[in-house]
């Protein structure tokens, strides 16, 4: 079965809310101290659960006797609060309203819609000693190959946040880095789920004629697990990854996921990373509507998904937002324990981009702007896609490295 896999669609009332309720992210205004945010909280009754200073911000706790309205209504009052944000905990990789705990991922995944399109015919010729066997439809359609005699990413710092990766695969043990686990620190970033292997192994599974092979087969690989085995987490980790990426110095970052809504947070944790240098690629979305966040903010490279006939795949969202358009449907690609296996969604196609964002930071591009730019200059629009379901089309990894 050809899987389609949603990107995080975070609802403002939360479905799979934390058992206690208790923790609330509480940004402050500019110029506000340490001492003074601290002493906001310890004024609310709260205690500091995490820090979060690199977009001043703080994750309130609360005793599980105080609520939530007079928690907020007391924060309002005060001179150094901006806003108060519950610390939603639920499942972030598919939004289905029917699902409620005890979650199933294996029910949900039981349950998804199967994806059959048409048999993928290769686009352009394959180089001279790549396995046609090896090379995934999408990885044809933005002609990576091409490209691989001039570069194949090395040494492009890429982050991955997402459930984590397995690195023992082989096809990406060679290019993983290392990287972090905003969930528990204290662990390795494994994927205990499937998607972010998966969307690593696009980015940059190596080139050894056997498995898949991604578009920078030679990218270095850092896992930013922010989602359980479950998919679940909180806003808190995924803010925690954004940031973790900047503070890193990763060149491009992968966020197979969104939200129907945005929050200041994640665009203050988008804006640091940004700064910082790392081009960031965004999900579009997978409800067939308007473009989700933190894909529809102008500092993140938004992705809509492209069938294999060219078209644009009914479920994908779409918007005066979407940057490019890249193969979302039935990509093939890795998954833990060293298998393989065909998903379909938008969180499939933006790791075509953030490969191909990989290969222009290899060529010289630095920092969302410049990478932006070159692959627009990269791309083509297909006829029949108007510019909100296409952006600037689909890039040549060749015109990209020339």
């Amino acid at each position: 079965m050809r899987k389609l896999l949603l990107p995080v669609l975070v609802a403002l009332v939360p479905v799979f809310a934390s058992a206690a309720g208790t923790r609330y992210l509480v940004a402050f205004k500019e110029g506000t101290t340490a001492a003074q945010r601290e002493a906001a909280l310890k004024e609310l009754g709260a205690t500091k659960a995490d820090d979060l200073s690199e977009i001043g911000a703080l994750v309130a706790e609360l005793p599980e006797s105080k609520m939530f309205s007079a928690f907020a209504e007391k924060a309002a009052s005060l001179p150094e609060v901006l806003e108060v944000y519950e610390d939603v905990h639920r499942n972030w990789l598919l939004e289905a309203p029917a699902f409620r705990a005890p979650f199933s991922f294996d029910a949900v995944r039981a349950a998804l819609p199967t994806v059959t399109p048409p048999p993928a015919r290769p686009v352009f010729p394959l180089p001279a000693g790549v396995d046609a066997a090896e090379v995934p439809w999408g990885i044809n359609r933005v002609d990576a190959p091409a490209a691989w005699a001039v570069t194949k990413g090395d040494g492009v710092k890429v982050a991955v946040i997402d459930t984590g990766i397995d690195c023992t695969h082989p096809d990406l043990k060679a290019n993983c880095a290392g990287g972090y686990n905003a969930l528990d620190s204290k662990k390795p970033p494994f994927d205990d789920n499937e998607h972010g292997t998966h969307v690593a192994g696009t980015i940059a599974g190596v080139l050894d004629g056997k498995g898949v092979v991604g578009v920078a087969p030679k990218a270095r690989l850092y896992a930013v697990k922010v989602l359980d085995k479950d998919g679940a987490g909180g806003l808190t980790s995924i803010i925690k990854g954004l940031i973790w990426a900047g503070n890193n110095r990763m060149d491009v970052a992968n966020m197979s996921l969104g939200a129907p809504m945005g929050t200041i947070f994640m665009r203050a944790a988008l804006k640091y990373a940004q700064m910082r240098g790392v081009a960031v690629f965004a999900a579009a979305g997978n409800d067939g509507g308007s473009v989700n966040y933190p894909g529809a903010y102008p500092e993140a490279i938004c992705v809509a998904a492209l069938t294999p006939n060219e078209g644009i795949a009914k479920f994908s969202s779409r918007g005066n937002q979407v940057a490019f358009i890249a193969p979302g449907v039935d990509v093939k690609s890795s998954i833990p324990g060293g298998g393989y296996d065909n998903f379909a969604g938008t969180s499939m196609a933006t790791p075509h981009m953030t490969g191909l964002g990989a290969l222009a930071v290899a060529r010289g591009a630095h920092g969302e702007a410049a990478v932006r730019a070159a692959l627009q200059r990269a791309a083509s629009k297909l006829p029949g896609l108007s510019a909100s379901e296409q952006g600037a089309g689909v890039v040549d990894a060749a015109k990209l490295v020339r």
